[in-house]
């Protein structure tokens, strides 16, 4: 009999006991799961007084499944059920039968997931264990559910409450170089109410009465009035491009060389900063003709911005935060993406969850239009043969890294002739053979086997077929192949065994 040794629990693994009953527990690891990443939970494995996992296994696995089902459909037990027959799965070991139920994260419309019809019975997954949500936590979850949180009128708020700056700069945008434009002699009022900032408050029905909605706020408002509304509001933007940890350029809400920072100023000056650090890379096409990455790396780094001021959370205590290092760029933004990382590289489906500001961005042409931006940046990437952006939507938050440098550079540790290998077979495009990888570089049989061992290791190239049929390929790493790989275990049994 071969012993089987159990991984240990985790954030994403969950073991219990369950010999002849579903345990009570289970459902707490439910809505664990379901409000953060999911995660596999494991029926019929005992923990010892030392911490140690084995297979105990189930007796009646056919009953206990049963009643997981029933209390799925019971609405009064937990408020959304994600698990599927498909997601269940019986598997037996040494004549031992254990339950794997897999658990999905809840889509964010659904969060928070909770028990017995009691909000407060909601659980969020922190290392191995299930914590009840927090109150910050449940409010987080309560306004990502929410289809929009900028449209709501202010009721002690109005003009004076915004930068006249800023409106005079965005109706600049507005007339462009149509000099018949109506913009050009409209009123503030008139324009802010044209362009969706103020709207008729429909509470009113004996006046018309327009009042500013949050969206307005934000956008155009300034700091003083949009800090006594949202007191956490926050906008930061670092320059970490130089050869030293500390950054040489600061842009913050707050600092006294930006008084009035709001989202519509704080887009136009870190624009033009971000768009300063390119640093113009070329490269030198077959034929000869000089190939720039600047106008595309532009692009991407206006619809990262735009996208991580869209997005936010502006009631979560976090902030938006802007950096640019040498070889990438990082935009985060309190708030987890509404759509999945598939959706947002696929695009198509944008669900903002401030449809004021998203609006106020779009009337002016400052960004693409609904759902087009992650593919721009992804597209950015593939077309320059940069590494692949990294999207992280967790913890109330989402962080984008945009990559200015390709695959290879971007793994320091590799020596020089690895990366030429690495490059090699990147700019190739399809799989190549060992004797191809020696003609196009000029390295030694020796150095390119020792290359390829190492790029094979860490899992950078895959190896295609055998002998002299053998040839190389990348690994497929895209985000958007990584965000598949999350949510499809094409073997739970090596998901929790050693």
């Amino acid at each position: 009999m071969t012993k089987i040794i159990l991984k240990p629990e985790s954030s994403s693994r969950e073991y219990k006991k369950a010999k002849n009953k579903l345990p009570k527990d289970f459902w707490k690891t439910y809505s664990a799961f379901s409000n953060t990443n999911g995660g596999l939970v494991v029926l019929g494995i005992s923990e010892d007084d030392k911490g140690n996992f084995s297979i105990t296994g189930i007796e009646d696995v056919e009953k206990i499944k049963k009643d997981l089902f029933t209390t799925l459909r019971d609405d009064t037990k937990i408020s959304f059920n994600s698990i599927t027959e498909s997601n269940v799965n019986i598997r037996c070991f040494d004549d031992k039968l254990v339950l794997e139920i897999l658990v999905l994260e809840a889509p964010i419309y659904k969060k928070p997931v909770y028990l017995n019809n009691d909000i407060k019975n909601t659980y969020k997954r922190l290392n191995d264990g299930d914590h009840r949500a927090t109150t910050e936590e449940l409010k987080n979850m309560i306004r990502n559910a929410e289809d929009d949180l900028d449209s709501h009128l202010l009721s002690n708020y109005d003009i004076n409450d915004l930068n006249k700056n800023s409106i005079e700069n965005y109706r600049r945008l507005l007339i462009g170089n149509n000099e018949e434009s109506a913009y050009v002699d409209m009123s503030i009022k008139n324009l802010l109410i044209d362009v969706g900032a103020m709207k008729r408050n429909r509470e009113n029905l004996k006046e018309i009465e327009y009042k500013l909605t949050i969206g307005g706020l934000l956008f155009f408002g300034k700091y003083s009035a949009i800090t006594e509304y949202l007191p956490h509001f926050h906008l930061d933007y670092f320059n970490r491009t130089g050869s030293s940890d500390r950054w040489s350029d600061r842009v913050a809400s707050g600092d006294p060389n930006y008084p009035n920072l709001n989202l519509f100023s704080f887009y136009q000056i870190v624009l033009d900063k971000l768009r300063m650090t390119i640093h113009e890379p070329f490269e030198l096409t077959d034929d000869y003709v000089r190939k720039s990455s600047t106008e595309d790396v532009g692009i991407a780094l206006r619809e990262a911005l735009a996208n991580s001021l869209i997005h936010a959370d502006y009631f979560c205590k976090k902030s938006v935060r802007v950096e640019a290092y040498r070889g990438f760029y990082i935009f985060e933004n309190p708030g987890e993406m509404k759509v999945s990382v598939e959706e947002f590289i696929r695009g198509g489906d944008s669900q903002p969850r401030n449809h004021t500001v998203t609006t106020l961005f779009r009337r002016a042409g400052l960004c693409e239009r609904a759902g087009t931006g992650g593919p721009k940046i992804v597209q950015s990437a593939t077309k320059n043969k940069f590494k692949m952006p990294d999207i992280i939507s967790r913890d109330e938050k989402t962080c984008l890294k945009i990559w200015k440098i390709d695959l290879a550079e971007s793994h320091p540790e590799l020596t020089k002739e690895e990366k030429a290998i690495y490059k090699c077979i990147m700019k190739v495009g399809y799989s190549i053979s060992h004797g191809e990888i020696q003609e196009k570089t000029g390295l030694s049989r020796y150095y390119v086997a020792e290359g390829i061992k190492v790029l094979i290791s860490k899992n950078l190239i895959i190896q295609e077929g055998r002998a002299r049929a053998t040839r190389y390929a990348l690994v497929e790493g895209t985000s958007e192949k990584l965000a598949q790989l999350q949510h499809i275990m094409k073997s739970l049994e090596d998901y929790y065994i050693k």
